[in-house]
């Protein structure tokens, strides 16, 4: 309230008494203790929660065997996928799709139950017991991503999946399919299983020593790549994760014995499948990113 006074009548100044010198001494000292005490629990919290969730670490140790190991950043590039956390926390009965070419139908393995989709469906009932799952694999040999994208509106999206898995890329640089036809495929495919609903986990084309001699796939794992950045996607980079288990003699893939390739195979097979796995516990540990 603003005191008023007649003009030429000057209001004195107030006196100031003990009272208001305590009050300041007090107020100097409590504001920064409150907001102290602000930050303290803002630590406190913090603390409690990274206690709480588990680390990177601890996930990749209990999820992928020593056999399959390989370094995070070549393996996998992170990404939410809340859907399927939501349907996990709710204990809701849920599907996954694995839509893709030859390797996602099992091609080079010993059976088909030894493709990586199977093994998958085996490794997720271990890490999450108490969810009722389906797989549905739509994967043929040669299946290009135009092809899948054709697949989903009429046979994905009826399924009402809880997540889809997408490998491709090698088909399409096998069959010379435009690398822009490729992209724009899968990036109209990724939107229409989001707005209905699905989460989506991509995963690249698989390396061969041959066969790099032969294909140029960059364009292609580079379409990849910039759709699970541009959708906030995870994304097992699995090209970079055979070449480098080739690299460091982790696998042979230079074998000529059949029985060697087979057995190979279905070893690199599991490994894949131990990776998604890993993929997906980070997606549902990941809150959708601001």
């Amino acid at each position: 309230m603003n005191e008023q006074r007649d003009e030429g009548s000057p209001i004195a100044p107030r006196r100031t008494t003990e009272r208001d010198r305590a009050g300041r001494k007090t107020a100097r000292i409590d504001i920064p203790c409150a907001r102290s005490i602000a930050i303290a629990g803002a630590l406190l919290a913090s603390v409690a929660a990274q206690a709480a969730a588990p680390s990177r670490e601890r996930v990749h140790e209990a999820t992928v065997p020593p056999l399959c190991n390989a370094p995070d950043d070549t393996a996998v590039i992170d990404g939410p996928l809340p859907r399927l956390a939501r349907r996990i926390k709710a204990n809701e009965p849920l599907t996954i799709v694995v839509i893709g070419s030859g390797s996602a139908a099992g091609s080079g393995t010993s059976r088909k139950e030894a493709g990586f989709p199977y093994r998958l469906e085996a490794r997720f009932g271990k890490s999450f017991p108490k969810s009722k799952t389906r797989l549905v694999v739509l994967a043929e040999m040669g299946q290009t991503a135009p092809t899948s994208y054709l697949r989903i509106a009429k046979e994905v999206l009826p399924l009402k999946p809880a997540l889809v898995i997408w490998q491709t890329g090698s088909a399409d640089a096998a069959r010379g399919v435009p690398v822009m036809d490729f992209g724009q495929a899968l990036e109209h495919g990724i939107g229409e299983l989001r707005d209905q609903g699905s989460d989506v986990l991509l995963v690249d084309g698989q390396f061969s020593p041959r066969a790099s001699l032969l294909l140029n796939t960059d364009g292609y794992r580079e379409a990849v790549r910039w759709n699970a950045r541009r959708y906030d996607l995870p994304l097992f980079k699995r090209y970079d994760t055979m070449q480098y288990w080739w690299s460091h003699e982790v696998f042979d893939l230079d074998a000529e014995d059949k029985a060697n390739q087979l057995a190979n195979a279905d070893r690199i097979h599991d490994c894949v499948a131990a990776w998604l796995v890993h993929a997906i516990e980070l997606g549902i540990a990941t809150g959708p990113k601001p």
